[in-house]
């Protein structure tokens, strides 16, 4: 249940927005086990009862709060242009993963992956969604003839998104602005270097 089927008064989307920022916040800097109501509603400056009318528990809270701030991933379209494509998606990618808030999505990613049962939704809400989105714009680069059918599309999407995440890992502290501020031109040899191996011969 998210803030979406509360039932009652309308909800002011701004103390939403600032308990979502400050969850993400809580959530990054301290993981799951020490992710708590209180924590959150402190950082947000609200009372408990604020979250508690708008989520049923810290579960709830967290994976709307991720789905919330990394809803850009799965919106990038598909124009025709393969290279603008991959450049906008590689960029939104960086920006995601550079960004504060993306911490706590690979945090999440971590927790999910390690059967963490409280997190177990992260795989179904985000990162299947993601995934479906990326893939379905490989794929119909695949059908139109622009990128080789000799790897699955799904395949193609781990191994950019994988690509673009080790770049990011590898970023020095003090990298990390500038490269988010240039996040196009920064993504685009990863993908001149992605589509060195994936065109279609």
């Amino acid at each position: 249940m998210g803030i979406d089927a509360t039932r009652g008064r309308p909800r002011d989307p701004l103390v939403s927005g600032r308990i979502i920022d400050a969850a993400l916040v809580e959530y990054s800097r301290f993981g799951w086990s020490a992710f708590t109501m209180d924590g959150v509603a402190r950082k947000a400056g609200v009372g408990k009862a604020a979250l508690y009318r708008r989520w049923p528990d810290k579960a709830s809270l967290l994976l709307d709060a991720l789905e919330a701030r990394s809803a850009i991933i799965s919106t990038i379209s598909v124009t025709g242009d393969l290279l603008a494509d991959l450049t906008s998606l590689g960029a939104a990618l960086l920006e995601h993963f550079l960004d504060p808030y993306g911490w706590a999505t690979l945090r999440a990613a971590v927790d999910a992956a390690s059967d963490t049962p409280s997190v177990a939704g992260f795989h179904d809400r985000l990162v299947a969604t993601h995934r479906e989105a990326a893939t379905d714009l490989f794929e119909r680069y695949v059908v139109a003839g622009d990128l080789s059918s000799v790897v699955s599309a799904d395949v193609m999407a781990e191994q950019f998104f994988g690509a673009v995440l080790m770049h990011v890992l590898a970023l020095p502290p003090e990298e990390r602005a500038r490269v988010r501020a240039a996040s196009r031109h920064v993504a685009g040899p990863i993908v001149d270097l992605f589509l060195a191996g994936a065109r279609t011969r």
